[in-house]
């Protein structure tokens, strides 16, 4: 069908499996709450929830999932969107919707969450200094959180380049 964003809550821990083709995923179902506005009655009505099977394939992102969330967790999850239709025992026509997860992020709403630092051998996009033009403790490792303080980032991000994806350096960026 494409690809389609849920928020919901997980109505159970996630799960590594390994297929019959030897395929390693972390499966977990997203229950998404639906609420509707009565016109009517001018009130909120709760709706028949809608329930996603999700796939998390991507090594690292299976890793944080599993790491991370636990059932009741509320996430956002943004993947390939599928319905197949399905009759249960009795007949019943019903459809399966799966999500197979593009990323996975926790909501922060209704509990805190910690980001934690990335470890240095991952290729990631973080925001570091060059050791090539720093000398100072912090090179090629960022800010830590104890120095995080306004004064600290602007003096660190003074002697950053701009970090503008597809965009020409030589444009005269402006920070």
């Amino acid at each position: 069908m494409g690809k389609k964003t849920v928020q919901g809550n997980l109505t159970g821990d996630p799960r590594p499996v390994r297929t019959k083709a030897g395929q390693e995923l972390v499966v977990m179902t997203v229950a998404e709450n639906n609420r509707r506005f009565n016109e009517d009655s001018r009130t909120w009505e709760d709706a028949e929830a809608t329930f996603y099977d999700v796939a998390v394939e991507r090594a690292q992102l299976r890793e944080n999932v599993l790491s991370c969330l636990h059932k009741g967790d509320r996430v956002t999850v943004t993947g390939d969107h599928r319905v197949e239709p399905y009759a249960t025992s009795t007949g019943k026509p019903g459809l399966n919707h799966r999500l197979w997860a593009e990323d996975v992020a926790a909501s922060m709403q209704f509990n805190p969450v910690a980001v934690l630092p990335r470890e240095p051998h991952r290729d990631a996009a973080a925001v570091v200094s060059s050791p090539e033009k720093s000398t100072d403790r912090t090179a090629g490792q960022g800010l830590r959180p104890e120095e995080m303080t306004p004064e600290a980032f602007a003096e660190w991000s003074a002697g950053q380049p701009p970090l503008v994806p597809h965009q020409d350096q030589s444009a005269g960026l402006v920070r």
